[in-house]
């Protein structure tokens, strides 16, 4: 059975393939959505955990709607896991920085240290893949990038609130940026979209390969 995992803010797409499947939505702290992971885990039957979402880009080859599949993914400046080869359509290969709560890490300034050829931010993708080695699962995680990064060299002010949901204290900060937070909702259906193509293909290529 495949465990299709997703953070509470994105509603999964609706994908309609005849393969035996559970979702599981993450909700609450980061403590409270371990305990959801690890208690699926243990009930067993589990053989390829997928997990989706979006992320924020922060290289400027990534365009809004992407799909990312993550080889590695980073729990800090020098903390990461390396993924299975697991293949998706359609998807760019590349890394992925979870993001701690005091904020952005460090290790995300760039001339600090040389970054992944591409580089996204994320919340929960390094621990999710750390608990699936611990099980033995193979994980695949794969994101549809939902902003383009900004074309100058220091990251977006709006940044760190935004990868925290809170959109209106952002919006008060910078008022002027209205225009372009009104622009997530479409972002968020064309994202939504590629994560449904993209899984209903890997839903019926894991099934054709179970039987």
């Amino acid at each position: 059975m495949v465990l299709l995992v997703a953070p509470s803010r994105l509603a999964l797409p609706p994908v309609a393939v005849p393969v035996p499947y559970r979702k599981l939505i993450l909700k609450g702290r980061r403590s409270a959505t371990e305990n959801q992971v690890q208690a699926a885990l243990k009930a067993g039957g589990v053989d390829l955990i997928l997990s989706v979402g979006f992320a924020f880009a922060a290289d400027r080859r990534l365009s809004m709607g992407d799909l990312l599949l993550a080889p590695r993914v980073f729990g800090g400046a020098d903390v990461y896991l390396d993924l299975p080869p697991l293949q998706a359509p359609g998807a760019v290969r590349g890394s992925l920085l979870t993001l701690v709560d005091e904020g952005l890490p460090p290790a995300l300034h760039r001339g600090q240290r040389r970054l992944p050829p591409v580089y996204a931010f994320d919340d929960h993708a390094f621990w999710l893949a750390r608990a699936a080695q611990a099980a033995n699962v193979p994980c695949l995680v794969l994101r549809a990038t939902l902003l383009e990064s900004s074309e100058n060299r220091e990251r977006d002010p709006l940044l760190p609130d935004l990868l925290a949901g809170r959109l209106a204290r952002a919006a008060l900060r910078e008022p002027r940026r209205w225009r372009e937070i009104a622009q997530l909702p479409r972002s968020i259906r064309h994202c939504r979209a590629q994560l449904a193509s993209a899984l209903a293909v890997l839903l019926v290529l894991h099934g054709m390969a179970e039987k």
